[in-house]
């Protein structure tokens, strides 16, 4: 079954890039698959390669509706 990260997990995801750990590490933290990280900061990371949990979620709310 699909399902969205919380926000929660974005805020980990944040925390743990600042922290530079690795993704497969992250993916473990929050208990899902590396790609799962991987696409999530793909996608909401801006220009300068940032990731911002806070865009992050605003976006996956605006996807939902």
């Amino acid at each position: 079954m699909y399902k969205q990260l919380t926000s929660e997990q974005r805020y980990t995801i944040s925390v743990l890039l600042q922290n530079r750990t690795k993704q497969k590490d992250i993916a473990k933290a929050i208990n899902v698959s590396a790609s799962t990280v991987s696409r999530e900061i793909r996608r909401n990371s801006g220009v300068r390669r940032h990731y911002n949990w806070e865009t992050a979620q605003a976006n996956a709310v605006q996807t939902r509706r």
